[in-house]
């Protein structure tokens, strides 16, 4: 267990503390997106009711195993009937043939997200805090150089 913060990548060139650097600074970006993308969707957004149609399964990575996606079919502001696959749900909340709530940005049915405000937070916020670790500790690396 490291002693200081920056002590796991004592010894790395500044090769590989860039690598963390761009890797942290990828994730906050990302996490920006979606933060923004989140208050975007609770000012301007459509409300939709949908249906929970079924679950699918995908293979995990790193030999996680298949993991379970709900999918919920909604009708956009166009009368067209679309479908959103609902990450990281696995069987908990949404059951088959379920209500689920449903919000998107007129013209952009491709933005629709589960109308649940935790459940967004709670994707937003680990990505934040992931890019932040990686970004601060190749920072705080390179200038104890």
């Amino acid at each position: 267990m490291p002693e200081e913060p920056g002590e796991a990548l004592k010894g790395e060139t500044p090769m590989g503390l860039a690598v963390f650097l761009v890797i942290g600074l990828s994730a906050m970006g990302y996490g920006v997106y979606e933060a923004l993308l989140h208050y975007r969707l609770r000012r301007h957004g459509i409300r939709a009711r949908g249906l929970v149609a079924r679950y699918e399964s995908s293979s995990g990575t790193g030999g996680s195993g298949p993991t379970q996606h709900a999918v919920v079919e909604f009708v956009d502001d166009q009368g067209y009937i679309r479908e959103l696959r609902v990450q990281g749900t696995g069987r908990s909340g949404l059951r088959v043939g379920g209500p689920a709530s449903v919000i998107y940005l007129s013209g952009a049915p491709e933005t629709a997200r589960i109308d649940i405000a935790w459940r967004s937070l709670r994707r937003i916020v680990p990505i934040l805090a992931f890019g932040c670790l990686f970004a601060g500790l190749a920072l705080w690396e390179l200038v104890r150089r």
